[in-house]
């Protein structure tokens, strides 16, 4: 039907919630969902190898796609919402909510590629464009209507398959995604035998308090802004000559840094293996992108917040509930001797600022986040190792590799755990001269600490 870049794509279709679901809901938003209005859809692509026997069009055509599309199908039941859109009840109200009615679906895309999927599966650094064309595309109906969900999956002849999808953020965070993903990998891989991860998801909105206003002040500072510079915007992506590659962080080298802090540091305090490890690629990034050296350095992460709400949230909760990190710090002291232990120490301030009150900040978030982003001197980061993305099987074994594509919009990191060993992943998309800068401060750096220890 259509060829771009080695890919045909091979069918359209829509998948529904399987009958016996909610016929009509309308979900409101709350003020952690209104920060993402103006956000891009978060991508991401798993890449699945296959056996000998299941690489074949005829199988992939035959059985693949129909227990993907079947099993998507029986999860939809349970996170039907996903299947609706995010609408504006009038053009010029800020009255948005989720809305889900019967004959709501979601787009799946089936296509053939026939690129290297050995090498399109691997950490090395490659043209960002060779693997945007396995992520779906996310249709804007209108200003006024947008869908939540939308999906690809591309067979690679005798190698293997990806799965690209792309999720509004305002659906939901990555524990939202997490849930929905693995459950729809659960129901595939068992053969629908067991329909849903549980517990299920938990749609009551009311659920959040906003006792500080929020909601309104948030679409009010977002629509006096530009529109790409909001959490998830645009501002900083990256257009020219990007690179995607992914790095890694061991279980070694995670003990290494943490060692480094325990000597240097005045504090009796050990520090997390994320905080370590978002210090250490800070550090790397504002080297790399060669800040000026008299100004302030800014790295934004998210943290959960449903467990440190009063009263907690379900884990289960359906929506987003996660609040900015806002960690700032001098760049001269982050790229001198002592960057990782500086970084980190700015990392755990961030963090015990909000231990006791996890929103007692809000009304700074968004005008901070604004501004920072209107820098171009800051980092933020997508995902986080505890979502456990390569648990998702869908009857194959867990996925090769996993990639964000969606930060090249956002300029952002992504963080997850590793596929088969302790530790994290890394990834970026950035131009090539930046890349290829990052790659060598980022194993110099890591020689240097090695030789230390």
């Amino acid at each position: 039907m259509a060829t771009s870049n080695e890919l045909r794509v091979l069918n359209q279709i829509s998948v529904y919630p399987s009958p016996g679901c909610a016929t009509e809901t309308t979900l409101p938003l709350t003020f952690f969902d209104v920060m993402w209005i103006h956000g891009h859809p978060v991508e991401r692509i798993f890449f699945y190898s296959l056996p000998q026997h299941y690489s074949t069009t005829d199988h992939f055509i035959n059985s693949i796609v129909p227990s993907l599309t079947s099993s998507l199908s029986l999860t939809l039941h349970h996170f039907y919402p996903l299947a609706g859109k995010l609408i504006r009840h009038s053009p010029n109200s800020n009255d948005f909510a989720i809305h889900c009615k019967h004959g709501d679906s979601v787009s799946f895309t089936v296509a053939e590629s026939l690129a290297d999927f050995q090498a399109l599966s691997s950490n090395h650094p490659l043209p960002f464009n060779e693997v945007y064309t396995l992520v779906p595309i996310l249709d804007k109906f209108s200003d006024d209507s947008k869908p939540l969900l939308s999906l690809q999956v591309t067979f690679f002849p005798n190698a293997g398959i990806s799965i690209g999808i792309a999720f509004h953020h305002i659906a939901g965070d990555g524990s939202v995604f997490g849930h929905f993903l693995k459950s729809w990998a659960l129901s595939c891989s068992s053969l629908g035998s067991v329909p849903l991860l549980q517990p299920p998801p938990v749609f009551d909105k009311s659920l959040v308090k906003d006792p500080h206003g929020c909601y309104s002040l948030f679409l009010q500072q977002l629509f006096s802004c530009p529109s790409d510079q909001g959490p998830g915007s645009s501002k900083l992506a990256v257009l020219d000559d990007a690179v995607c590659s992914t790095f890694c962080l061991g279980l070694d080298q995670i003990q290494a840094l943490k060692k480094n802090f325990s000597t240097k540091s005045k504090d009796n305090k050990t520090p997390s293996t994320f905080t370590v490890a978002c210090a250490y690629i800070w550090v790397c990034y504002v080297k790399a992108q060669r800040y000026p050296t008299k100004e302030r350095a800014h790295f934004i992460f998210p943290v959960d917040c449903r467990g440190r709400l009063k009263p907690p949230l379900p884990a289960t909760f359906f929506g987003n509930c996660i609040r900015p990190g806002l960690a700032e710090e001098d760049t001269e002291k982050l790229i001198g001797e002592d960057g990782v232990l500086v970084a980190s120490e700015a990392i755990m301030r961030t963090i015990d600022a909000f231990k006791d009150d996890a929103i007692n900040d809000v009304k700074e978030w968004m005008e901070k986040s604004i501004a920072w982003v209107g820098t171009g001197r800051m980092l933020s980061l997508a995902g986080s190792p505890k979502l456990g993305i390569y648990e998702s099987d869908f009857g194959w074994g867990r996925p090769t590799r996993v990639v964000i594509t969606s930060i090249q919009k956002t300029g952002a990191m992504s963080l997850s755990e590793r596929r088969d060993e302790d530790g994290v992943e890394i990834g970026f998309v950035l131009p090539k001269d930046i890349m290829d800068e990052f790659s060598s401060i980022f194993s110099s750096d890591l020689q240097l600490l090695s030789a230390s220890d």
